[in-house]
């Protein structure tokens, strides 16, 4: 009989025979070939057997499995820790990047994962050529091609193929320019830095527009200021030569002697500090 469903073979019917029994042709053949299938439906251990159905491990593992070679062989857990099977080597060239995958690919496909560590910097738009199989635009955000020294010698690259082109899920290099001010970096101002004075005549000074301001007021009016920022400071030249009353707003912080201090004639020079709500001043007395 076949094996039980679970994997056990029992002799067929006339089995065990009895001490004594002559062995007859029918008997041995029947057993015999019975033996045949079950050990048919075995898998031999050279590997000439191909399962025909899910093979169950039951918890259990293939150990010391071999390396894999090709794309059809499972990979050992080494090769997926080592990322062996997503790991370009050789690469070379700079905006035109060609390098080798293991198991011998031939196509590309949507979803595929690859690192690398670049040769060079680029200096423009840029390719990637695995295998031969063809070069595919590098990408950020997107669509976007890359721009001189988004890739960086020696940095080491991700990309993803969406399908059309390999596009970076590793953080494109950002060199600090020469030309812009950065908060988090270290850099030698080697030409002056000035800020922008804004003409205001109104006494009214929107801090999105400037930090310094210069104000001639040709009425009574209120000191206001607009867009109040947290954080920001700065300057507003007086000059009332004209000696008009002046007034605060509620959310502009003087002392009980700025006002009567500005709205004499006169030219001054008025310092605030905001803290997102408030605009706190103070100021000069009248300047020569």
């Amino acid at each position: 009989m076949a094996r039980n469903g679970s994997g056990t073979y029992n002799l067929p019917a006339g089995n065990p025979v009895v001490t004594g029994t002559t062995i007859s042709s029918t008997w041995a053949n029947s057993t015999l070939s019975d033996i045949s299938t079950a050990l048919t439906g075995s898998i031999a251990s050279d590997g000439q057997t191909v399962p025909t159905a899910n093979l169950p491990m039951g918890t259990y593992a293939h150990t010391n499995v071999g390396v894999a070679t090709v794309r059809s062989m499972y990979a050992g857990a080494s090769q997926v820790q080592d990322n062996t099977l997503q790991y370009l080597t050789p690469v070379s060239g700079t905006d035109t990047i060609t390098a080798t995958a293991t198991l011998g690919m031939t196509a590309y496909a949507t979803g595929q994962r690859f690192t690398f560590v670049a040769a060079g910097t680029n200096t423009g738009a840029t390719t990637l050529n695995i295998n031969s199989i063809g070069a595919k635009n590098i990408t950020k955000n997107g669509t976007t091609a890359l721009v001189a020294g988004d890739i960086t010698s020696g940095q080491a690259i991700e990309v993803v193929y969406d399908g059309t082109q390999f596009q970076l899920s590793s953080r494109v290099a950002t060199p600090v320019s020469a030309y812009t001010a950065y908060t988090n970096a270290l850099q030698t101002f080697t030409t002056s830095q000035r800020g922008t004075v804004t003409t205001d005549a109104d006494l009214s000074f929107d801090m999105n527009v400037t930090n310094n301001f210069s104000c001639t007021p040709t009425g009574t009016g209120t000191l206001t200021f607009t867009n109040i920022t947290a954080g920001q400071s700065g300057y507003v030249l007086l000059d009332n030569s004209g000696g008009y009353a002046i007034s605060a707003a509620a959310t502009t912080k003087v002392d009980s002697s700025f006002l009567t201090v500005v709205s004499t004639a006169g030219v001054y020079l008025i310092s605030y500090l905001s803290n997102g709500t408030n605009v706190y001043l103070t100021t000069s007395q009248a300047l020569a």
